[in-house]
């Protein structure tokens, strides 16, 4: 059970008895955390009443849920403070130094391989900075400061142990970013610049002896340490000390070989020429140096930004020669996390996901840093919101991102955005009759304008109606348009193509109220609809009526124009595309799209 104070004064009480576990606690520390040099003239009855509360958590009062001997009471009263008493197993901080200190002995045993597993496990106890939900007083701040050294402390003994094991090639990007987070820190500077010498790249290794000179001359009026200066004398030199010891087998990291590409299969497009070419334009075309050129593509159900994307990143090799990634957050209905995501963009440029970092932060730096000074292409499919975004843009402007949206995104992330429309009528009659196949050509043409109608000339669902066209070849394309359009419930088997897969996704991603209005008015409205008859219908008064149209229509569910009538009170009108209409209406309830 997971109970937290929500007091403030109350937290920073628990922080210092759980810091001093086992150990009586000084009334006068405790008040001295609380109130510093200024305790109020009752700081020992408001220093009780918290000790109240923190007897009333679960975890502090009941036996069972503590470990320790029925009958012993957790948080005591001592003669001149309390103590809270615990099992020795139940803190982070106690779990860190024992798994520290026993990497610390393999490691003197010349254990390498155990000790780096060790001291990672160590690290992998840590879920972000220590007693960052609270503000600590000066006891709890100074702790707070030691055990973030202590971390420092084990990251950096783990790191020479990964040297030690020939780990370099992998070693770079987590040191690159601690090395931009520290910026001071010669240490892990000394580490960057061994790793990327062992790598080959001693170039690099001297501009970061170059760089942490620069920051400490400037800020600090110093000279780097004897340590660094060695190290840096012995790049300029190519010191074969610096070289693995003998014996030693690298293991293998980031790929050294040619640029990771991870794109799905290019497929032809029709009746995107122009789009291509402007949002080409934007990626290739130099930028300036405010970050990495991010365009957000988006679409009605079935517009195909994926597949634009996807095409459009094989069209774009030349200019990204370092790399051309794709990822997508999956199932709209059970989207992936952002971390999950970052892992799989990790191991495509040659991590193990066995030894990723846990916390996202931590991903995220590893994979700026990896494209820092390359010029990389990231296609990121299936997104719903702009913060899915923000952890997995590249370093700087020499890189690029393609978004495929399920909704119109917004943010400063975004230098453009663009919009798929649908075919015009022409183009998406080629585009049917081509994938259809010429020996199956429809003579019916009302019934093929019907079609094309209701799948909105949008690519997807025609060529979902085609493969469907293709299981049933005894069909004609006016038998399917009448079965797609029966008012009775329909099986959407996601494993067969049916046109209204595209509008079953799309609602996966709406909350229950949007859902709901969406049911409502694909079976009530007929035709355009204003603000005030969607008011009616949904029942609700027409600025919230208005709020839900519009939502829908950020999701590409309802279509907008200005409103026939100059008078109306509201300047717009909304409608239903055909397909969402028939779709929702043959689903009878659209909470099935879920």
């Amino acid at each position: 059970m997971h109970v937290t104070p929500s007091a403030p004064k109350v937290r920073q009480v628990l922080a210092l008895l759980a810091l001093r576990a086992n150990t009586t606690v000084p009334l006068h520390q405790l008040v001295e955390e609380l109130w510093e040099e200024h305790p109020p003239s009752s700081a020992a009855t408001t220093l009780q009443t918290y000790i109240y509360q923190l007897r009333k958590l679960p975890g502090l009062c009941d036996p069972q849920l503590t470990g320790l001997a029925v009958g012993s009471r957790t948080l005591l009263t001592t003669p001149g403070g309390y103590r809270l008493s615990v099992p020795s197993d139940c803190l982070d901080a106690q779990e860190f130094g024992e798994l520290a200190a026993r990497g610390r002995k393999s490691m003197e045993r010349g254990s390498v391989a155990e000790a780096a597993d060790l001291l990672q496990r160590a690290l992998t106890v840590w879920r972000g900075p220590a007693l960052s939900d609270l503000a600590p007083g000066p006891i709890v701040g100074i702790d707070a400061l030691r055990l973030e050294e202590q971390r420092y402390e084990v990251l950096e003994e783990r790191i020479n142990a990964d040297l030690l094991l020939g780990r370099h090639h992998r070693l770079i990007s987590e040191l690159t970013a601690l090395a931009a987070d520290n910026p001071t820190r010669e240490g892990l500077h000394a580490k960057l610049m061994l790793s990327l010498y062992r790598a080959g790249r001693r170039p690099e290794a001297l501009e970061v002896f170059q760089r942490i000179r620069r920051v400490l001359t400037r800020e600090l009026g110093l000279e780097p340490c004897s340590e660094l200066q060695r190290l840096h004398q012995q790049v300029l030199a190519g010191d074969h000390g610096l070289d693995l010891p003998g014996g030693q087998t690298s293991v293998h990291g980031a790929p050294v070989g040619g640029p990771p590409v991870t794109l799905p299969p290019d497929v032809s497009l029709v009746g995107r020429e122009d789009e291509l070419r402007h949002v080409g334009r934007m990626l290739s075309e130099p930028g300036g140096t405010e970050g990495p050129r991010c365009v957000a593509v988006s679409g009605a159900p079935g517009a195909g930004t994926t597949a634009f994307t996807v095409h459009l990143a094989h069209r774009l090799a030349d200019s990204f020669p370092d790399g051309r990634l794709y990822v997508s957050f999956g199932n709209p209905a059970d989207p992936l996390t952002t971390d999950e995501v970052l892992a799989s963009l990790l191991e495509a440029i040659g991590h193990r996901r066995s030894d990723l970092p846990p916390h996202c932060a931590d991903r995220a730096r590893m994979f700026s840093a990896w494209t820092a000074g390359r010029r990389v292409l990231l296609v990121i499919d299936d997104v719903a919101a702009t913060d899915q975004v923000t952890d997995l843009l590249p370093a700087d402007a020499g890189s690029a991102v393609l978004v495929a949206g399920y909704r119109r995104l917004y943010g400063s992330q975004f230098k453009a955005r663009a919009d798929l429309p649908p075919l015009e009528t022409k183009l998406s009659s080629e585009l049917f009759q081509g994938t259809l196949g010429r020996d199956r050509a429809p003579g019916d043409v009302p019934g093929l304008r019907t079609m094309l109608a209701l799948c909105g000339d949008l690519p997807g669902p025609m060529l979902e109606a085609v493969a469907l066209l293709a299981l049933r070849p005894h069909w004609s394309i006016r038998q399917l348009v009448d079965w797609l359009s029966r008012d009775r419930p329909t099986f959407v088997d996601h494993q067969r193509p049916h046109p209204f897969h595209y509008v079953v996704r799309r609602c996966g991603r709406l909350e229950s109220r949007l859902r709901d209005a969406l049911s409502k008015l694909a079976w009530e409205s007929t035709g355009d609809l204003t603000v005030e008859q969607a008011a009616s219908i949904l029942g609700r008064d027409a600025d919230e009526a208005e709020e839900l149209l519009e939502e829908l229509v950020e999701f590409y569910l309802l279509d907008v124009d200005m409103a026939s009538d100059p008078t109306t009170e509201r300047f717009f009108q909304y409608r239903l595309p055909p397909l969402v209409r028939t779709a929702l209406r043959a689903m009878q309830q659209v909470r099935t799209c879920v």
